[in-house]
């Protein structure tokens, strides 16, 4: 089953505990519910690490979570949690899920080796992203879709398989002062009706390109650095090559 339990406006101090190969989540955070988790090893779950839902908010501070066969942490349905120093790897299905409405503030997580997204927002999520290292994906960096939103500022994403930030169907987030940057595909890629703004980032040495956009997609983009990006796709491109795969998503 799984393993701690907070709900009905639970509080607490969840500190310095080992908790592992839980069948269910490893913490549950729901209905009004603000505990404190802090320096805790959560691992090796059959399903999520920690699970935020239905209003469940609290702190989550210097944990260590990690080998999950679904991500490492989930929010959803109005939850707002602060997370914050923490690790966040080798989830089976990403990083962390945003969805359902789901808010937050992530902040200065190092969140890698994930085998999908490293953090994935989406249906009418709003999260704030600041000051995170998101690296080393086995797929892209960060994922925004299906009228997803969020605010990233000041995040390191960088060495993913896929884009950096991929933002397709009717998302629209607002991403600053980002370095995104030693992508194996494109930096940032816009495409199914979405569209964004970006100001202030710096864009460079990804291999398909800094900034791929599909047609009609029309950014707001204002003082960017976009440079030394390797363009393997336009190159590809103008040299007759047929290409049928730029990401997992297109």
């Amino acid at each position: 089953h799984g393993g701690i339990y907070v709900h009905e406006k639970g509080q607490g101090l969840i500190e310095e505990n080992e908790v592992y190969a839980n069948t269910l989540a490893g913490v549950w955070i729901t209905t009004g519910s603000t505990p404190v988790l802090r320096r805790n090893r959560i691992h090796s779950g059959k399903q999520v690490g920690v699970y935020f839902y239905d209003n469940g908010h609290g702190k989550l501070e210097d944990n260590d979570i990690f080998n999950h066969l679904y991500s490492g942490v989930q929010i959803r349905t109005g939850s707002n949690p602060v997370i914050r120093g923490n690790k966040i790897w080798g989830g089976q299905n990403g990083g962390v899920l945003v969805y359902n409405g789901g808010l937050g503030l992530l902040e200065q997580n190092e969140i890698f080796d994930n085998a999908m997204a490293g953090v994935w927002i989406k249906t009418d999520s709003n999260p704030t992203l600041k000051r995170n290292k998101i690296f080393d994906g086995r797929d892209g960096g960060i994922c925004i879709f299906n009228g997803g939103k969020g605010i990233l500022e000041e995040n390191d994403i960088f060495r993913n398989a896929q884009a950096g930030v991929l933002i397709s169907t009717q998302s629209h987030p607002i991403l600053r002062r980002n370095r995104i940057f030693d992508g194996l595909a494109a930096g940032v890629e816009i495409t199914n009706n979405a569209t964004a703004t970006l100001e202030f980032n710096q864009i460079f040495n990804n291999r398909f390109g800094g900034l791929c956009l599909a047609s009609g997609v029309q950014p707001i983009v204002r003082g960017n650095k976009i440079f030394s990006n390797q363009d393997a796709v336009e190159k590809a491109v103008a040299n007759g090559q047929c290409l049928y795969k730029i990401s997992s998503y297109t």
